[in-house]
């Protein structure tokens, strides 16, 4: 739980830096923030580039320390691989790397934690925790986990919208995530302080 737990701080970090685009969108006279405006960096999309690429690295620690079948291991640390390869040779043939994201990036993240969780589903059902899975944090944190993702890919699919005079969609995208983000990390709270009972008895 250690990795997960760090990787929690990590986005914190992560968004609240990745706010200093909001900055942007006023004129100041100071010459840093000048040359920081008109530089690569005025968009934080490197950022959540970094971050991306971060969390399948994590995810792919997390799960593979969960996961005990040398199996599972083989076919994590080969999604890991092939998304890192992919990553990496993407933003150096195209240069993008501070401009855009990977394509369908959110598409093969969703991919790839499913592919993590579905191999913990199995474990579990193979195992005797599947009898008081309930008392398991893991498990609540890998159904939240797998059901943001299904639920906020459909809306970066139609992300392009965004790029459009489509107030109605941005407004709706806002509110949506607002209210998936608040249902993942509602469910973390509760996977930590839920279980936290069942581990003093």
């Amino acid at each position: 739980m250690k990795i997960f737990i760090w990787y929690l701080w990590f986005v914190v970090f992560i968004e609240t830096v990745g706010m200093y685009g909001l900055l942007f969108q006023n004129n100041y006279d100071n010459k840093w923030f000048i040359w920081v405006k008109n530089s690569v960096f005025c968009s934080n999309i490197w950022l959540y580039n970094i971050y991306s690429f971060v969390s399948i690295l994590i995810f792919g620690k997390f799960y593979s320390q969960i996961l005990d079948d040398k199996f599972s291991k083989i076919i994590i640390k080969f999604a890991v691989i092939i998304y890192v390869v992919f990553s990496i040779s993407y933003f150096i043939i195209s240069g993008t790397f501070f401009s855009k994201s990977l394509p369908y990036d959110v598409l093969l993240e969703t991919f790839i934690v499913f592919i993590f969780v579905m191999l913990y589903y199995r474990q579990l059902l193979k195992s005797d925790k599947i009898l008081h899975f309930y008392r398991l944090p893991i498990f609540y944190i890998s159904s939240s986990l797998l059901l943001w993702y299904l639920c906020v890919t459909p809306l970066f699919i139609f992300n392009g919208y965004i790029y459009e005079a489509n107030q109605n969609f941005i407004q709706f995208r806002h509110i949506y995530l607002f209210i998936v983000n608040i249902f993942l990390y509602s469910c973390y709270t509760f996977a930590f302080l839920y279980t936290i009972r069942y581990k003093s008895q």
